[in-house]
């Protein structure tokens, strides 16, 4: 009998804070090709400082799903020519198609958030494709 795949336990405290992709977040890396060989999933966890915020982008090669383990967490979207803001509270996933513009903020003034999401079909950041919008509606714009 051919061998079996079996799994893999990556823990997100022995892979390396990425602050530069996504500032002020704190992201680990948890499933990807680098951590894990896999091709078709990019999982990570995310740790967002109070009142942290990224600004609007949209992922061009992958849909995007998120779950809040400690929040709530806000997110914003572009629909038509609107930003549209929802609170997310722990325990809730959310669902973001490929090419969907949106953004994340910890509304908490005193702790941090976190959430844990992934890039479908996507072997790493990389292939994600991020690309920042420059809007200057965008609520998490500086």
């Amino acid at each position: 009998m051919a061998d079996l795949p079996v799994p893999q336990v990556v823990n997100s405290l022995d892979v390396d804070e990425d602050k530069a992709y996504e500032p002020p977040y704190d992201i680990r890396w948890g499933v990807n090709q680098e951590t894990t060989g896999t091709d078709t999933i990019t999982m990570g966890r995310t740790i967002i400082p109070p009142r942290g915020r990224n600004a609007l982008h949209y992922h061009k090669n992958c849909d995007t799903t998120i779950y809040v383990v400690k929040g709530p967490i806000n997110i914003y979207w572009k629909e038509g020519g609107e930003i549209e803001r929802k609170e997310i509270p722990v325990g809730h996933f959310v669902y973001f198609p490929c090419g969907c513009i949106h953004g994340q903020e910890n509304p908490s003034t005193d702790g941090p958030a976190e959430l844990i999401f992934t890039y479908g079909g996507m072997p790493n950041k990389e292939a994600a494709g991020t690309t920042f919008v420059d809007d200057p509606r965008d609520p998490l714009r500086d």
